[in-house]
């Protein structure tokens, strides 16, 4: 059987946040491969789980760059990357749970860098006015970034329909808790 690495990497994706512990033998059955096959691909878990990681920052950053944060109003452009990151959820949420990956240098410097483009739009909406200046642009993009994380575990949690998800992360990070 020809299964495509990508097909793999969701396959793979899925069984790790169903069961963590999930060995290479299980991500193989759940792919309907060989653990051969899976091997030739995936020497190690720890070499899975770097590809696993490497995929879910690339589909980030091309969510980031499909969202076109530079473009437009802070208010527009949160919604595309609300939009665009929202349905990434099960294959990017694995990264905050995966501790092993703390220890893939090359890793982390990506993952500390992966979300400087929604701070320089905190930035550039600080500087157009369109967001409050005394707060620090880091601390709104991690605010922003964390109510995606959020919805991502309310959707696989059946708490929240994926549709409902960009609106409510909007309006909350926009708007906040207080009555309007």
């Amino acid at each position: 059987m020809n299964v495509q690495s990508a097909t793999l990497l969701e396959v793979a994706t899925r069984v790790l946040l169903v069961d963590p512990t999930a060995s290479l033998g299980d991500v193989a059955r759940a792919a309907g491969v060989s653990r051969t096959t899976l091997y030739a691909r995936f020497p190690t878990r720890q070499a899975l789980l770097v590809a696993l990681a490497s995929e879910a920052m690339d589909l980030v950053e091309q969510a980031y760059a499909a969202a076109r944060l530079d473009d437009g109003a802070v208010e527009q452009a949160l919604r595309r990357l609300v939009e665009l990151t929202v349905p990434l959820g099960s294959r990017v949420e694995f990264l905050l749970r995966e501790r092993s990956l703390d220890i893939e240098p090359e890793l982390v410097a990506r993952y500390e860098q992966l979300d400087a483009p929604v701070i320089a739009l905190m930035r550039r909406a600080q500087i157009a006015g369109q967001v409050r200046a005394d707060l620090p642009a880091w601390w709104m993009a991690t605010a922003v970034i964390g109510a995606v994380s959020t919805a991502w575990e309310a959707i696989a949690d059946g708490r929240l329909a994926v549709r409902d998800a960009p609106s409510l992360v909007l309006d909350t990070v926009l708007s906040g808790f207080l009555p309007r």
